[in-house]
C-alpha cells in the first residue's frame, strides 16, 4: 500500500472517513496494549504510521494534525476512547451547524380577526389549556386555540379600584403551574386572577401601593419543588422587585386571620410596604435599584440563578442581580451599552445573552464578561425592538422599528433571512413579539392588529405524496389504483401493489382546490369536486368529458360526491340535494336537475352514502339522518334520536353522554315512515375531510361565554371556534350530534333480524350504529376523545371500521359481530374490539379507505401533512406514496399479536350481561406445538394438523354462529397443498424427490381403505393394473434366424453377390402381424413412387448413348438392387425379376422428383 493517499481539498480528514474506515481503526485499537483496559494506545509517530497502513484518505501531515486535535490534554498518547470522543464532538457540531444554517420557510402572513380596540400589550401561551392569550391596553382579553380560532373574548377585566374608563393594563404574566395570571395596571397594582373559571376571571390576590407603575414581569416555577416560585417585576423607576414564594400550594400571600366563613372567595389585599418590611410568612421581597430609567424587560435565568433586566440608558443598560441569603438587596453586575437596550433574551445552552440595542445592533454577551460582547450582529437600519432565540435551530429572531424581521445564525453570526414589506404600515405602531417554538409560530402585534407568521413543516425526513395538503383519496378495485387529490388542483394515480405513480392530472380546476373524488359504478370515469362549485368528469387518460355546475355559477364548498345507479348527488354547502341524471350527460356544460323531494333537513347536509338499488342516506350538521328513495326522490325515514333540538325542547331532551347508559331505556323518537326500503350490494363512498364537510354558512349560533349572535358573514369562523371548543371538554351539546360520515352495512346478513345496518360518525369523536329499518339507535361510543370531528372508512365485507381524527391518529375496530343481536330496551355503550391504534400523520386526517388486496386488509389514509400512507389493519406499515423504494404486498400475513384466552375471559366478565359481547376473529396458527412431558414421537404424525381453535370457548361460539348462517360453497381458506407453496418451502411438489408421508394405517377392525388427507390426495399415484404375461415375437426370441451379421452383408456387396440364397433367408418376416396397417400402406406407396421415378430416369438415359452416365446408372441400380434384395425383399424369397429396377427408400420427400439432368451434366463434365 502506498504511503501517501489521495488528498481531497476543502474537507477535513474526519469528514472523509466512512464506516469501513472507522471499523478498521477500531479493530486496530482493540489489540492488546498498555492503554486503558489493556487496549492499544499509541504516540504521534505510531498513530501516523497506523493511519497510513489502514487509510488512503490523507497524508502523514494530516494524520499528525489529527493526533494533536485528539490529544487536547497533551498526554502524548491516543487510544480508541479519545478518538471516538473527538469524532462524536465533531459530528454533533456539524449537525448543529447544518440546522442553524437552514433557512426557514414561512407560510403567508395571516392577520387574525382581533376583538381588541386598543394596543395589545403582550401575547402568551397557556400550557394547561393549550391556548394563546392576548391582553390589550383597555383590559380586553382574548383566547385562541392551537388552530387559531377565537375561543373567548372578554371586553374588560374587572378591577374594583379603577374605573373602567381609567383602566390601563401595562403587562401580564402567566403562572403556568398555578393556573393563574397576574396583570399590572397604571394604578400601581398587581392583580392575580384564577384561570380555572370558564366564564370570567376571579380575583384572588391584589398587591397595591407599589412605588412605581410596573412595566414588565416574568415568572418561574421550580419543577423540582412546586411550592417554590419567583415573580419578578420591573417598574418605571428602574426598580427590579422579586417576589419569592415559599408555599404556593397553600397560598401566595398570607390570608388575614379575621376572614369570614366564605373566606375562600374573598380577595386578599397585600400592601407593598408590608412586603418591604418582610411581614409575610409565605412571600419574601428582594430588589435592586441600579437602573436610572424604565426597566423595559426583566427575566429570571434559572441556569445563572440571577435576574436580568435592561433599560434604554448607556450606563447600566443591562444588570444581572443575584439573591443573597438574608439580605433584601441583590448583588448586581452591570453592562454598559451605548444608547441602551430595548429587549433581550437568554440562551442557557449557549450561555449567551442577546440584546436588542437602540444603536441598531444585536449584541451577544457572555454573562461573566461585562467589558465587551462576544458577538455583534449588524444589518438593521433602525433600533431593534425585540429579540428571541430559536433553541432548536440555534438561531436568533430580531425585529426592528422599521418593520424588518431578520433570522441570524448565532454561531456563524451571519444573517440567514430578511423579511420586510409584509407587515402593517403606520407611523407610530407599538409592537410586541412572541415566538412559540413548539409550533414554529411568530406572533406579532401592531397596535390592535394581531398577525401570525408560521414556518412550513420540514420535509427532511418525511415523504410527501403531494406538494400541498391532500384533500381526498379513493381506491379502484378494478384497476388496483389509488387516486389522490390535493389543494393545488392536482390528481395523482398510484399503483397499490408497488406504490408507483402512473399518472398525474395537473390544473384540474385551475386555481381552485379539489375537495372530493369519486368513481362511477363501472370505475371508468373519475369525478372531481372543487370549491368553485363544479364537478368534472374525467377518463383515465386525463380528458375532461363534462363539467357539472353544482353551484349554479357560484362558488360552493363541495364536501362529497355520491354516485347513484342512474346519476350522482352532490352535497356539502346547502340544505338541499343537488342531483345530476345520466341522461343529462350529453353536453359539456350540464346544469343540475330538480330533486323531487322537498327540503327535509333543517341544517346543511354534510355526509351521504348510497346502497343499491335505491336507498340514499344523508346526514346534516344538526345530527338528523334522512333515508331517501332515489327512484321517487322522496324521503322514507328520519333518524332523530341524536339530533340537536331547539331551545324549547332542550329541557326535555337528556344529554347524549348520559343517555348512553346500558341500564337506562331509550325511547325512539321516530318520524312517520312512508314505506320500507331495501338494500342491495354495498357501494361505499370515500370519506371526506372534516374541514370540507362543514357548511360554508350557519344560520345562528351562540358563542360560549357571551350572548352575541354570530352573523352569516363570520359563520365559518364561528363554526371553527365551536369545533375547537368541543375538542377540549366542550359544553356545546350540538358538537355531539354533527354527522360527518355515513356508511351502510350491506354485507350484514343479520340486519333483517334487528342488527346494525348503518354507521355514522361526527363531532367529539362519536360513532353510532343504527338499524334504519326499525328507526332504532343500537350503539354509540367515543372512538376518539378530545377531538373536534372524525372521519371513517368501512371494509367492503363490513368486518373492519377505521377512524381518524384531527391529530393524525387512526384506530381500527373489528365490527363483524358488533350489534348483531342487540337488546330491545338498551343502547350498547361498550366499544368494539380495537385491533390497532397509531399516529401515522402529524396533521388532520382527511380521508380513510379500507380495502383488501392479496388477502390482506389495508388502510389508506390521506392527511393535511401532504402524505398518503398504506397500513394493514394490525398497524404494520406498508409504505407512503411518493417514496423511492417500491413495496410488495405479501399475502397470508397474520396479526402481530393474539389475545390470550384468560385475558379474554376476564374482559368478558367485566361486560354487563345485557350487552352483547364484541367478537373478533383472529388468525391463529393451525399447528400448535405440544408441550407435555410424556411425548411419544412414534405415536404422532409430524405432518398431521393439530387444531385447538374449535376446543376453545371463543372458537365454539364462532362455530355456532357460523352454523346458523347459510352453507358456503367455496372453501374459507386455501388448503396447504405442496403444489401451491413449493416455491417458498423449496420442496418439489411431485416426482421421485417429493417427500410424501405414508398414509395412516386403517383401524384394526376395519377392512376399508384408509382415507388420505386432502393435501396428499392430489399427489397420490395409485398402483397400475396387472397386464399379465407378454408374448414376445419370434424374431426377438430367435434373432439369428432372421438377421445376418453386418460383416457378411458388407462382404457380399463388395463381391457383387447380390442374389439371395435359400441358406441366407431361413425364415421370412411376418410383416402383417408385426407392423400396423398404416405403416405397411405407407411403405407400399413409397415403393411404387420410387419405382416410377427410376423407370423415368432409365428412359431418359436410353436416348443418347453416353458411356459414362449409362455405366454409372447401371452400377447405381446394381447397388440399389443388392441393398433392396438383401434387406427389403427377403420376404419374397427371390421372386424379383433380374431386369426390373429395384425400389428403395429415398431421402427425398413424397412427390419430389430427382434432378437427373443436372446429375448427367455433372457426369459429362
Amino acid at each position: 500500500m502506498s504511503t501517501t493517499g489521495p488528498i481531497t481539498f476543502g474537507l477535513k480528514l474526519e469528514s472523509r472517513l466512512n464506516i469501513g474506515d472507522l471499523e478498521s481503526i477500531k479493530q486496530a485499537f482493540m489489540d492488546v496494549g498498555e492503554g486503558y483496559d489493556g487496549k492499544l494506545c499509541v504516540n504521534k509517530d505510531t498513530f501516523a504510521d497506523l493511519m497510513q497502513k489502514m487509510l488512503t484518505q490523507g497524508s502523514r501531515d494530516e494524520y499528525a494534525d489529527l493526533f494533536d486535535k485528539i490529544d487536547v490534554t497533551k498526554e502524548g498518547y491516543v487510544d480508541w476512547d479519545k478518538f471516538a470522543s473527538h469524532l462524536l464532538l465533531q459530528y454533533s457540531e456539524k449537525d448543529d451547524r447544518v440546522k442553524s444554517t437552514q433557512v426557514p420557510q414561512w407560510k403567508d402572513i395571516k392577520v387574525l380577526p382581533s376583538p381588541h380596540k386598543d394596543i395589545i400589550q403582550k401575547v402568551a401561551y397557556l400550557k394547561n389549556t393549550s391556548r394563546y392569550i392576548a391582553i390589550s391596553k383597555e383590559g380586553a382579553i382574548s383566547t385562541w386555540d392551537t388552530q387559531l380560532h377565537l375561543q373567548k373574548s372578554i371586553k374588560q377585566v374587572t378591577n374594583e379600584s379603577v374605573k373602567p374608563r381609567d383602566m390601563w393594563v401595562t403587562t401580564f404574566v402567566v403562572l403556568q403551574n398555578l393556573n393563574k395570571i397576574a396583570l399590572s395596571f397604571t394604578s400601581k397594582e398587581i392583580v392575580f386572577y384564577d384561570l380555572s373559571s370558564k366564564l370570567e376571571f376571579n380575583t384572588q390576590y391584589k398587591v397595591y401601593g407599589l412605588e412605581s407603575t410596573p412595566l414588565s414581569m416574568d415568572y418561574w416555577g421550580n419543577p423540582q419543588n412546586p411550592n417554590e416560585s419567583i415573580l419578578v417585576m420591573g417598574d418605571t423607576a428602574g426598580n427590579v422587585n422579586a417576589f419569592v414564594f415559599s408555599s404556593t400550594s397553600i397560598a401566595l400571600f398570607d390570608r388575614p386571620s379575621q376572614s369570614t366563613s366564605d373566606g375562600q372567595d374573598q380577595v386578599v389585599n397585600v400592601n407593598f410596604k408590608h412586603l418591604i418590611k418582610d411581614k409575610f410568612k409565605y412571600c419574601r421581597l428582594v430588589r435592586h435599584q441600579d437602573h436610572k430609567e424604565w426597566a423595559r424587560q426583566v427575566k429570571y435565568a434559572q441556569h445563572l440563578d440571577c435576574f436580568i433586566s435592561c433599560s434604554t440608558t448607556t450606563r447600566n443598560a443591562m444588570v444581572l442581580g443575584w439573591i443573597e441569603k438574608a439580605r433584601q438587596r441583590m448583588k448586581t453586575s452591570s453592562f454598559n451599552i451605548a444608547q441602551g437596550v430595548n429587549a433581550f433574551d437568554y440562551h442557557d445552552t449557549l450561555n449567551l445573552i442577546a440584546t436588542a440595542g437602540v444603536s441598531n445592533h444585536v449584541c451577544l454577551w457572555n454573562p461573566y464578561v461585562v467589558s465587551k460582547p462576544v458577538g455583534l450582529l449588524r444589518g438593521h437600519m433602525a433600533p431593534v425592538m425585540h429579540v428571541q432565540f430559536n433553541y432548536g435551530r440555534g438561531q436568533l429572531i430580531s425585529f426592528s422599528k422599521d418593520k424588518v424581521l431578520r433570522i441570524w445564525d448565532v454561531q456563524l453570526q451571519v444573517c440567514l433571512q430578511r423579511m420586510a414589506g409584509m407587515f402593517p404600515k403606520g407611523p407610530q405602531l407599538t409592537t410586541s413579539l412572541f415566538f412559540h417554538e413548539d409550533r414554529s409560530r411568530v406572533f406579532m402585534t401592531f397596535n390592535y392588529q394581531f398577525t401570525l407568521l408560521e414556518m412550513k413543516p420540514e420535509v427532511k425526513d418525511r415523504i410527501l405524496t403531494h406538494d400541498k395538503p391532500v384533500t381526498s383519496a379513493i381506491y379502484s378495485p378494478r384497476c388496483n389504483q389509488v387516486f389522490t387529490a390535493c389543494q393545488n388542483s392536482v390528481v395523482n394515480v398510484w399503483m397499490l401493489d408497488t406504490g408507483q405513480k402512473v399518472k398525474q392530472f395537473v390544473d384540474c380546476h385551475g386555481s381552485s382546490e379539489i375537495t372530493s373524488l369519486a368513481l362511477d359504478l363501472n370505475e371508468t370515469r373519475l369525478y372531481t369536486g372543487s370549491t368553485d362549485g363544479t364537478v368534472k368528469v374525467w377518463d383515465f387518460n386525463g380528458h375532461c368529458h363534462h363539467t357539472l355546475h353544482a353551484g349554479m355559477g357560484s362558488p360552493a364548498d363541495i364536501s362529497q360526491i355520491v354516485v347513484l345507479k342512474r346519476g350522482l348527488v352532490v352535497i356539502g354547502w346547502d340544505r338541499h340535494i343537488t342531483v345530476f341524471h345520466n341522461g343529462q350527460l350529453t353536453q359539456f356544460h350540464v346544469q343540475p336537475a330538480d330533486w323531487k323531494g322537498r327540503q327535509e333537513h333543517q341544517d346543511d347536509i354534510l355526509a351521504a352514502t348510497f346502497s343499491q338499488p335505491h336507498t340514499l342516506a344523508t346526514g346534516s350538521y344538526d345530527g338528523e339522518i334522512v333515508l331517501w328513495n332515489t327512484g321517487s326522490e322522496t324521503s322514507s325515514r328520519h333518524l332523530k334520536q341524536r339530533s340537536y333540538q331547539k331551545k324549547k325542547n332542550k329541557e326535555k331532551q337528556r344529554s347524549p353522554r348520559k343517555s348512553v347508559s346500558t341500564n337506562s331505556p331509550l325511547k325512539s323518537v321516530s318520524q312517520s315512515t312512508v314505506h320500507e326500503t331495501s338494500s342491495g350490494s354495498p357501494r361505499h363512498q370515500p370519506s371526506t375531510s372534516p374541514r370540507r364537510q362543514l357548511p360554508s354558512r350557519l344560520s345562528q349560533m351562540k358563542s360560549e361565554g357571551s350572548g352575541e349572535t354570530i352573523s352569516e358573514k363570520d359563520s365559518e369562523g364561528a363554526l371553527f371556534r365551536a369545533l375547537s371548543r368541543a375538542s377540549v371538554n366542550s359544553e356545546d351539546e350540538q358538537m355531539d350530534f354533527i354527522v360527518t360520515g355515513l356508511a351502510f352495512l350491506d354485507a350484514n346478513k343479520s340486519a333483517t333480524e334487528g342488527g346494525a345496518n348503518l354507521i355514522s360518525c361526527g363531532g367529539n369523536g362519536w360513532v353510532r350504529f343504527w338499524n334504519y329499518q326499525s328507526n332504532q339507535l343500537l350503539a354509540e361510543f367515543v372512538a376518539h376523545s378530545n377531538v373536534a370531528v372524525i372521519v371513517m372508512g368501512i371494509s367492503e365485507d363490513n368486518r373492519y371500521l377505521a377512524t381518524g381524527d384531527t391529530e393524525g391518529f387512526i384506530k381500527v375496530w373489528s365490527i363483524e359481530d358488533y350489534c348483531q343481536q342487540p337488546e330491545q330496551d338498551s343502547i350498547v355503550t361498550t366499544p368494539p374490539v380495537m385491533l390497532s391504534t397509531r399516529q401515522p400523520h402529524n396533521d388532520l386526517v382527511e380521508s380513510i379507505v379500507v380495502c383488501e388486496r392479496n388477502e390482506r386488509t389495508l388502510v389508506i389514509s390521506a392527511s393535511m401533512d401532504c402524505s398518503v400512507q398504506v397500513w394493514d389493519i394490525y398497524g404494520n406499515h406498508i409504505g407512503t406514496f411518493g417514496q423511492e423504494e417500491h413495496w410488495t404486498i405479501e399475502p397470508f400475513v397474520s396479526p402481530p399479536y393474539t389475545i390470550p384466552e384468560d385475558e379474554e375471559l376476564s374482559e368478558k366478565s367485566d361486560v354487563p350481561s345485557n350487552c352483547p359481547t364484541p367478537h373478533v376473529t383472529l388468525d391463529i396458527p393451525d399447528t400448535i406445538p405440544m408441550e407435555t412431558d410424556d411425548f411419544d414421537e412414534a405415536q404422532v404424525d409430524p405432518l398431521a394438523k393439530v387444531n385447538t381453535w374449535e376446543r376453545t370457548r371463543l372458537g365454539k361460539q364462532y362455530q355456532e354462529q357460523r352454523m346458523k348462517k347459510r352453507e358456503r360453497k367455496q372453501p374459507g381458506t386455501i388448503p396447504d397443498l405442496p403444489y401451491l407453496n413449493w416455491e417458498k418451502t423449496g420442496q418439489p411438489p411431485s416426482g421421485p424427490f417429493a417427500q410424501q408421508p405414508p398414509p395412516p394405517p386403517p383401524p384394526p377392525q376395519s377392512s376399508e381403505k384408509p382415507i388420505l388427507p386432502l393435501w396428499t390426495q392430489a399427489l397420490t399415484v395409485p398402483e397400475l393394473d396387472d397386464v399379465g404375461t407378454l408374448k414376445k415375437p419370434d424374431f426377438i426370441t430367435h434373432p439369428h434366424r432372421y438377421f445376418a451379421d453386418r460383416e457378411d452383408a458388407a462382404e457380399a456387396i463388395l463381391q457383387g453377390d447380390t442374389k439371395p440364397t435359400d441358406d441366407a433367408v431361413k425364415h421370412h418376416f411376418d410383416e402383417r402381424s408385426l407392423f400396423p396397417k398404416y405403416i405397411l400402406e405407407y411403405e407400399t406407396r413409397m415403393r411404387a413412387q420410387h419405382r416410377a421415378e427410376l423407370n423415368e430416369g432409365e428412359e431418359i438415359i436410353k436416348g443418347p448413348k453416353v458411356k459414362g452416365p449409362k455405366s454409372r446408372f447401371r452400377s447405381w441400380g446394381t447397388v440399389a438392387s443388392t441393398s433392396t434384395t438383401g434387406f427389403g425383399q427377403q420376404g419374397r424369397k427371390g421372386s424379383m425379376a433380374p431386369n426390373k429396377p429395384p425400389a428403395r427408400l429415398s431421402p427425398l420427400p413424397e412427390g419430389r422428383k430427382p434432378n437427373l439432368s443436372k446429375l448427367m451434366a455433372q457426369e459429362i463434365m
